[in-house]
């Protein structure tokens, strides 16, 4: 090798002996920025698997919240749909073929409803079928000022006595079966609630849709022998309940209604008017209701010889049926219940109850004949059981009478009749 050779593998050589650190340098350079991406990777894998678990475990809470409050918005803007369908089941012990039989299982109803809010605007109505017939049970529209008053305008409640219904079973009582407790009528109304306080005031242009008997609450019947019509009435309901906004309240409350009693017959005007006190207790979960009722129906009928019907009665209707109650009376109610919550598998509610109910009259009655004669004062008991399975009832009723408004073909008599129903249904 020549010297200039030498030098050059010399200086190679110690180029070479140079560049090996550099290079051992720069890899350890490269392992320390893999190693930390690694590591960030690592840190980003573990936040992202974090985040994924804190999302699993609260979507299920944010969807229950997201459907509630969508339940909410449907509630207070969009119409609500209900409705019912029913069978029942009765053995009276006047009929002999329901004896012989041991009852009979029929179509009792089936209810179509709807209901909403929009704003401050307001409505609700209820259609009903019945085995035979079919009505408008009731229909409004109303508007809110404000929280405490709303105005209803149609076919609305009359703000008399207990409300809503007066009764705790299923049958009802006799201040129901005689009109004045859960009627509707049409015309408009005036609620104001105020704390403890709920007032009611209400003009009734008709006391129903038509003048026949083919409705929900009872009413004088314009289509009928007697021929009476409860037109322009007043009606009026203060309460104060005490306790209000507890499990243990007690509500009393006075009401009165009175206006024209016009008779289709004779195109006369008589009078009407009837006055209630009542009393409504919760306490926990035992209810009660009392409640005494006096009316009057002064009216202008043709003569008894030519509608065979006496002046001491009035011919009133409900429900596809006429019948006869004192012109002038006292009607007396009590009523009690008791729910108690159960997990008997899909039932969750025992509801007992119990409602009573006598009618004094002021002159002689009798619920047949014209109303002629004088028999003994009617009675009523409705004692029973209510089994919920979440949209599932069945209601189970012993009810006996004595000369019970001819109700549904019950005789009067002065004897006890009995019958026992049960009504099987579906709410949606």
């Amino acid at each position: 090798m020549t010297p200039r050779t030498f030098k050059t593998l010399g200086l190679s050589m110690g180029m070479l002996a140079c560049a090996s650190p550099a290079l051992a340098q720069s890899d350890a350079a490269i392992q320390q920025r893999l190693d930390a991406l690694q590591a960030e990777v690592e840190r980003l894998q573990q936040s992202l698997e974090a985040q994924q678990s804190m999302q699993q475990s609260a979507d299920p809470s944010t969807r229950q919240m997201a459907e509630e409050n969508r339940a909410r918005l449907e509630e207070s803007s969009g119409p609500r749909f209900t409705g019912a369908v029913e069978l029942g089941y009765a053995l009276n012990d006047w009929s002999e073929s329901d004896k012989d039989k041991v009852g009979d299982i029929d179509f009792s109803k089936f209810v179509l409803g709807m209901a909403g809010e929009e704003g401050p605007l307001s409505y609700s109505f209820q259609y009903r079928f019945y085995n035979g017939y079919r009505f408008l049970q009731h229909g409004w529209a109303g508007y809110n000022f404000g929280d405490n008053d709303t105005v209803k305008l149609g076919l609305v409640q009359l703000p008399f006595g207990n409300m809503d219904y007066g009764y705790l079973g299923w049958y009802g009582t006799l201040p129901y079966l005689a009109g004045f407790n859960d009627n509707q009528n049409v015309g408009i109304k005036w609620d104001h609630t105020q704390g403890a306080w709920d007032t009611s005031l209400a003009f009734f242009k008709s006391d129903q849709l038509g003048g026949g008997n083919e409705h929900y609450g009872a009413n004088a019947v314009g289509d009928s022998a007697q021929g009476n019509t409860e037109e322009n009435q007043v009606a009026g309901r203060v309460a104060y309940t005490f306790g209000a906004g507890s499990d243990y309240t007690t509500q009393l409350n006075a009401s009165a209604k009175g206006g024209q009693l016009y008779n289709e017959n004779t195109n006369r005007s008589g009078d009407n008017w009837q006055v209630a006190l009542g009393l409504d207790g919760s306490y926990g979960n035992w209810h009660t209701l009392l409640q005494a009722t006096h009316y009057e129906y002064n009216a202008e009928n043709p003569n008894e010889s030519t509608s065979g019907i006496s002046d001491d009665v009035i011919q009133i209707g409900a429900f596809g049926f006429n019948y006869l109650i004192p012109s002038e009376a006292e009607i007396y109610s009590a009523s009690v219940s008791y729910s108690m919550d159960v997990d008997w598998g899909s039932v969750d509610n025992l509801y007992f109850y119990n409602d009573f109910s006598y009618i004094d009259p002021r002159e002689s009655y009798s619920a047949v004949n014209g109303g002629f004669g004088d028999m003994d004062d009617p009675m009523l008991n409705d004692v029973g059981v209510k089994v919920t399975a979440g949209r599932y009832y069945a209601w189970f009723d012993v009810i006996t009478n004595k000369n019970g408004l001819n109700y549904f073909g019950s005789p009067v008599d002065d004897g006890w009749h009995t019958s026992v129903q049960s009504h099987v249904g579906l709410t949606f």
